[in-house]
């Protein structure tokens, strides 16, 4: 467990490690980024799974939002049912909010269907969503997916994006890409989007801009129409 400097959490809990690319989204992976720097020989796509950081979250005395697993995916394919399972426990016996994010959304669903742990407040349940084509697909099973609060990650935001629904949705978050290769992101793209979560009542977090060739985390150097970080409601 540590301390992060991603702006709309407080910790991250990294018992796995390791992911494989499957979406644009993902090309330019910062968890890669940061694995090719301290990972010596050991290859991104080595998924390790370390069973005695699962028990971290009680180590904490108060009440923390954390980000679990930024180095992975908790719903990759090669996790098991078991480890999932353990992780959650965790979860419920805790009073921390654990906020999840995944680029697979059907094992998310799959494996909630078949328990009641996302009834839990303390448990939100996001999708990353890139582009349109990431929207069109994840989103419609997020939605499916038995969830108490429901969230998308909408960075790296790639292109512009026409929401055709977000009754449902409690929480969406907004970046442009960072790094060295980083991908346009416009304003406008950011600016329709928050005008699309006005309209259906979602609360939103610009976590982060490009403005003139540089990205921008400082909120207040955002512009001031842009300088919004909300959180989900009485959650």
């Amino acid at each position: 467990m540590s301390k992060t400097k991603i702006e709309w959490t407080e910790y991250s809990w990294n018992f796995i490690t390791g992911c494989n690319k499957i979406s644009p989204g993902c090309r330019n992976c910062y968890a890669e980024t940061i694995a090719k720097r301290f990972w010596k020989d050991r290859k991104f796509t080595d998924i390790l799974i370390d069973e005695s950081k699962l028990d971290l979250p009680h180590h904490l005395k108060k009440p923390r939002m954390i980000f679990v697993n930024s180095m992975s995916d908790l719903f990759h394919e090669r996790i098991p049912a078991v480890i999932l399972n353990r992780a959650f426990d965790v979860m419920l016996q805790t009073n921390h909010t654990y906020q999840i994010l995944t680029k697979r959304p059907e094992r998310m669903l799959e494996h909630l269907k078949l328990t009641n742990v996302g009834l839990s407040k303390n448990i939100w349940f996001g999708v990353s969503v890139e582009n349109q084509k990431a929207a069109n697909e994840r989103i419609p099973i997020l939605l499916q997916t038995p969830a108490a609060i429901r969230w998308l990650s909408v960075e790296p935001l790639l292109e512009p994006i026409a929401f055709e629904l977000l009754e449902g949705i409690n929480w969406v978050v907004i970046g442009a890409e960072s790094g060295h290769n980083r991908r346009e992101c416009k304003i406008e793209w950011v600016e329709d989007i928050i005008d699309q979560c006005k309209q259906a009542h979602v609360p939103v977090f610009v976590k982060q801009l490009s403005i003139d060739g540089k990205v921008v985390k400082d909120i207040s150097l955002f512009p001031k129409h842009l300088q919004i970080r909300e959180y989900p409601k009485n959650f």
